[in-house]
């Protein structure tokens, strides 16, 4: 393997850095918004447990713009999701990328010769996810959705009943 192989992808809310030395893996993202800070995974390879690509569904490549309409982040087309070992827990990164890029895919296969078993990219991504322990992005969505919606309706039901019942 090259001394280093680096993929950098900056898009509408982060930008994302995914380094791959021959022996560590160095994943850096940087949200766009005011709270945002940079972080930093920085992990023997060895310690990676899993990784896989998966594309993203319409909805991650939403993109709100103050004051206008939703637009259509096309910079990237997939999430680059890994499962490393931190200590003593198994934790999770997904990362937005462009599995078309030729730097991504030379990442890729630099990754998939440094951990041939840690690789799930072969699998369909459903079954990859299923094996990592992750939820998929179209599983989520009504999950997330029914959170927004449901709990101010539970807040005016709770309101409603209470006002009802102390008169």
């Amino acid at each position: 393997m090259p001394e280093s192989i680096t993929y950098t992808l900056d898009h509408a809310t982060s930008t994302v850095n995914l380094n791959l030395t021959p022996d560590r893996l160095i994943v850096n993202t940087q949200g766009k918004g005011l709270a945002d800070r940079p972080r930093t995974i920085d992990i023997p390879i060895s310690n990676v447990v899993n990784f896989a690509i998966v594309p993203t569904i319409g909805a991650q490549n939403l993109v709100a713009r103050e004051g206008a309409q939703n637009v259509y982040d096309t910079s990237y087309d997939s999430e680059f999701i890994f499962t490393y070992r931190d200590v003593d827990k198994v934790k999770t990164k997904r990362v937005f990328v462009n599995s078309q890029d030729v730097s991504f895919q030379s990442f890729l296969q630099a990754l998939e010769k440094a951990r041939p078993d840690a690789s799930l990219t072969h699998l369909d991504p459903a079954e990859a996810q299923k094996q990592m322990g992750v939820l998929s992005a179209s599983k989520a969505l009504p999950i997330i959705v029914a959170v927004i919606v449901g709990i101010p309706v539970l807040i005016a039901l709770i309101v409603l009943i209470s006002n009802v019942l102390g008169r």
